[in-house]
């Protein structure tokens, strides 16, 4: 049990740190790493959980993603600024075998977003809540 929770909560850290650096990084998905280690750290740490829900960046991020899904604005945003960053690697680098290897990070990326649910726009609505100790206080604004 307790080997367990500590291995969960390493994989919490390893999800979390992979998910910072995928925010910098445009071939890591922040996304599933935050989904990951909420998840780890849910089945570790009540405590870490609870931080990471209530974090004023990830939090937010985590229900939506969750809950509602991404716009297809959204979608199409996130995937083109990657597009445009890995482009100039992908024509300009020397290595047949990177190039490959982009091309079908590029593919597995577009993968993912299609499997995200779809929310319409101006319908997105996220769940502003808190979460204690178990329990959950919500408060719903909506997002433009």
């Amino acid at each position: 049990m307790i080997l367990s929770k500590i291995l969960f909560m390493a994989g919490g850290f390893l999800c979390l740190a992979l998910g910072i650096a995928g925010i910098i990084l445009p071939i890591l998905p922040t996304t599933p790493f935050l989904l990951g280690a909420a998840f780890c750290f849910m089945k570790s740490s009540g405590r870490l959980y609870r931080w990471l829900m209530n974090h004023k960046y990830f939090g937010p991020r985590i229900r939506r993603i969750g809950e509602a899904g991404l716009t297809l604005r959204e979608k199409i945003g996130i995937y083109a600024l990657v597009f445009a960053m890995l482009l100039p690697v992908i024509i300009l680098t020397p290595s047949p075998h990177l190039r490959i290897f982009l091309i079908v990070l590029l593919a597995v990326k577009a993968f993912v977003f299609i499997r995200i649910k779809t929310a319409r726009p101006g319908t997105v609505s996220v769940q502003a809540e808190t979460v204690q100790g178990g329990k959950e206080e919500a408060e719903n604004t909506d997002v433009k």
